[in-house]
Formats: C-alpha cells, sequence, structure tokens
C-alpha cells in the first residue's frame, strides 16, 4: 500500500457544488458539517482525475492506456453488469490556507490549528516523521513576519495580530507548504514567496467567521438560446476563491480483482498529478465560465 500526499492549489474560483441550498445562496461549495470549512469530496477528485486520464489517453499521450484508467480507478461508471474497483483510493481535499482581502498587501492566506493539525496528520500518514509542533490557538491572530502585527483588517473582521508571540512553528509550517505546495518555477515563485511572509494563523472563531464570509458568491443567469431572454434565475453560485490550498491523501492498494499496485501505478499517477512539478486541472463545475482551474503536486516529489 503507497499512501501519497496531494496539495491543490487554485488557479481560477473553484465551485465543487454542495446538494442543498445554504441561506440565500442558491448553490453552495461543498462544507464539512461539523467544521463549515471548505472541502472538495473525494468522490468529485476521482472523477476529475479519471477524466484527466481520459483526455490524456484522446490526445495520444504514450503513458497513459484505457486498461491503465480501469487499472487505477476500476470499471467505467454507469455501463451496468458487474464492476470492479481500482486500486486508487481517493480522500477529501481539506482546507490548509484560504485568501482573504486585506488593507496591508491586497490579501494575506489565513490557516488554524485546526487546519495545520490536519495536515500534520496527512504527513503522519505518509510516514513524514521530522515534523515540527503544530502551532496553538492565538488569542486572535500571529503573523510569520512582524509587519502584520496590530490591529489588522482581516476579511470582514478588525483582528489583533500578536506580533510578540514566538512564530517559529508557524514559519516552519509556512516553508513546508511552500516547498511542496508550490512549483518551483519561476511562474510560482512570486506566490511562494508571499505565502511564507502573508500567512497569517488566526483562532478558531475567526476561521469559522472567515471561511463563511471570505467565499465568492456570483449572481447569475440562464439565458433562452433562441431569442437570449432569461429562462432561468437570478441564482447565487458560491466559489472558493482563486489562491485557496487544499490537501489530500491518495492511497494505492491492492484491488478486489487481486492486482497489486507497483512502481509503474505510482509513476502514472505522478504523470498526472505532478507532471514537470505541478499539473493543471479541472475540478468542480462552471468550467464554460473559466472556473475550477486547479494545480496539482505531489507532497516531497521533485520536478521531472
Amino acid at each position: 500500500m503507497k499512501d501519497l500526499l496531494i496539495y491543490f492549489y487554485a488557479e481560477s474560483p473553484v465551485h465543487a457544488g454542495a446538494s442543498d441550498t445554504d441561506g440565500d445562496v442558491d448553490l453552495p461549495i461543498q462544507r464539512e458539517g461539523h467544521s463549515l470549512y471548505p472541502t472538495i469530496f473525494g468522490q468529485s477528485l476521482k472523477g476529475a482525475f479519471r477524466q484527466a486520464a481520459h483526455d490524456r489517453v484522446a490526445s495520444g499521450g504514450t503513458d497513459w492506456s484505457k486498461a491503465d484508467i480501469d487499472t487505477l480507478f476500476g470499471s467505467p461508471p454507469g455501463k451496468g453488469g458487474s464492476t470492479t474497483p481500482g486500486l486508487l483510493m481517493v480522500g477529501d481535499a481539506q482546507l490548509v490556507a484560504m485568501p482573504v482581502p486585506t488593507l496591508q498587501k491586497t490579501f494575506a492566506w489565513v490557516t488554524s490549528e485546526l487546519a495545520l493539525g490536519r495536515l500534520a496528520r496527512k504527513y503522519h500518514a505518509i510516514g513524514v516523521q521530522d515534523l515540527g509542533g503544530v502551532p496553538k490557538n492565538p488569542a486572535q491572530a500571529l503573523p510569520t513576519r512582524g509587519e502584520w502585527g496590530g490591529e489588522q483588517t482581516v476579511g470582514p473582521l478588525v483582528l489583533h495580530v500578536d506580533c510578540k508571540a514566538d512564530p517559529t512553528e508557524l514559519r516552519d509550517w509556512a516553508e513546508r507548504i511552500r516547498e511542496d505546495a508550490f512549483d518551483s518555477g519561476p511562474a510560482f515563485n512570486p506566490f511562494g514567496s508571499k505565502f511564507t511572509e502573508d500567512l497569517l494563523l488566526v483562532n478558531g472563531d475567526a476561521m469559522v467567521a472567515l471561511v463563511k464570509e471570505s467565499t465568492e458568491v456570483s449572481v447569475r443567469v440562464q439565458l433562452k438560446q433562441d431569442d437570449k431572454v432569461v429562462d432561468k434565475g437570478p441564482f447565487q453560485s458560491e466559489y472558493l476563491p482563486a489562491e485557496t490550498l487544499l490537501a489530500c491523501t491518495i492511497t494505492l492498494c491492492p484491488s478486489h480483482s487481486g492486482v497489486e499496485a507497483d512502481r509503474r501505478h505510482e509513476e502514472l499517477l505522478a504523470s498526472l498529478l505532478h507532471d514537470r512539478g505541478s499539473a493543471l486541472h479541472q475540478i468542480g463545475g462552471d468550467e464554460s465560465l473559466g472556473k475550477g482551474l486547479v494545480w496539482t503536486r505531489i507532497a516531497g516529489r521533485e520536478g521531472r
């Protein structure tokens, strides 16, 4: 059995839709019921990965074959008859850090003890033992850099950012996340550097407020094809903002058909989810509107 940690870095707003409305929002994003943190369910991710592998085959790529897709992802959906599970299990993508608007430096990423604690468990699951401690909940907020000290407007909140507390654990996590989540290429370097400078650890109550209030909500209508008058709407769609970071674990394990996962299967996933340092995928809805573009990257794997 092989476990891998996958980071997701939103290039554009992402709508992984929930099944029910949420207050005034007609089309909300997926959220955890107990924490209200945004998430992307594993079944949504697995479907997106399978489609990406199909696209590789359709475009004439030589690394993937249709047999590889069935081996890794299982029998094609909707075919009827008996089904065979694949080698790949995909967990839910949980929030690592979310961008929020600020009066200083345009925006900052916010994270929490809960988000970093979960991330630490994921690293532990893939066998990473050299983890530092998870920083504890601050009174209101803790920065990686001293220029964030004092009263700061963070999204809809005004928080006291404590620059006197020791930020060593938070800085260590910011550096680790930068190394594993951001491609090392020049197109990503400014964002990786900003992440280490502009990451704020906020307390649990503030984090819940920020993940609820700092998503994007777009009002849309659906037009009739013939005369372009309004057919449906207006309705409101919710999106995770661009620059959001999430992470999940995926597992390669023996299938019920007796097929064993091997090095080639791992390399196939690496070509799909990491490529030469990161790979761009379509996840969630509203593809025709340019939504759902997400960079994926395997933690601990160098560019090829």
